[in-house]
């Protein structure tokens, strides 16, 4: 039950702060040997989910609604995170077995870790704007969302990010972020979940998944105020938890 409650808080937390939650998770196996089977993972991955659906109902709500209604706001925003989402289905499908290879080397994650350190690191120069999500932009932060799928690489930290660079309110960047992860999100955890075929210890398995919920839901709403003037924070801890790593390994 420890291992599981472990598991369920650093899922919750990694996910959606800008730290990489494979990254972290890849660390605790092979330091700590804490390792998770796939009922597990795709428990703590549905855990996750809920989380953004319950931090996010209101607009998840509102856009819903406006499709019903036809509202022409509705429409495009449903419109962007759908091209959003084109860039990491092509790239998953055509490089499956390349992307699962990289799991098996933790200075692949290491390494990565380091550059999503830098990219939210970089933020911290760039002049704050005030735009809204746009077609090209939301393409542009799809392109950031097909890069996370190398273990060590955050997706919420290189979306945001790339919203960032592109222009967007440090708000919006944060929710079409994780508006844009759903569609992905759920269509990986519908994947992993036909692969189980039986769950031997389905009370523990369903306490780390509530756990990862409670954790993400903390972890968007911390997220929430440092993406105003402190997520290149982030960006330090990366780096500095990269480096450590590398130092270890080499």
């Amino acid at each position: 039950m420890i291992k599981i409650i472990i598991l369920g808080i650093v899922q919750g937390l990694t996910e959606f702060l800008p730290i990489s939650s494979s990254g972290h998770l890849s660390i605790l196996e092979n330091y700590l040997g804490i390792t998770k089977p796939v009922s597990v993972t795709a428990f703590l991955h549905l855990g996750t989910f809920f989380a953004t659906l319950l931090f996010f109902r209101e607009d998840i709500i509102k856009i819903i609604a406006g499709l019903f209604k036809r509202e022409t706001k509705s429409l495009r925003y449903t419109l962007y995170i759908i091209m959003g989402n084109i860039p990491i289905v092509v790239f998953a499908l055509l490089f499956r077995n390349f992307i699962e290879s990289t799991f098996t080397e933790i200075r692949i994650a290491v390494v990565f870790l380091g550059i999503t350190g830098i990219i939210v690191l970089l933020t911290s120069i760039i002049k704050k704007c005030d735009k809204q999500i746009s077609l090209i932009r939301a393409l542009i932060v799809g392109v950031g969302q097909m890069f996370a799928v190398f273990p060590g690489l955050s997706r919420s930290g290189l979306t945001i990010a790339t919203g960032l660079f592109t222009g967007l309110n440090p708000e919006e960047a944060f929710r079409f972020s994780f508006l844009l992860s759903l569609p992905a999100v759920l269509g990986a955890n519908l994947i992993e979940l036909r692969e189980i075929t039986n769950l031997p210890n389905a009370v523990e398995i369903f306490v780390g998944m509530f756990i990862s919920l409670v954790s993400g839901y903390i972890a968007l709403k911390i997220l929430r105020v440092l993406v105003q003037k402190w997520f290149h924070l982030f960006g330090i801890y990366c780096l500095l938890l990269s480096v450590l790593f590398l130092f270890i390994n080499f």
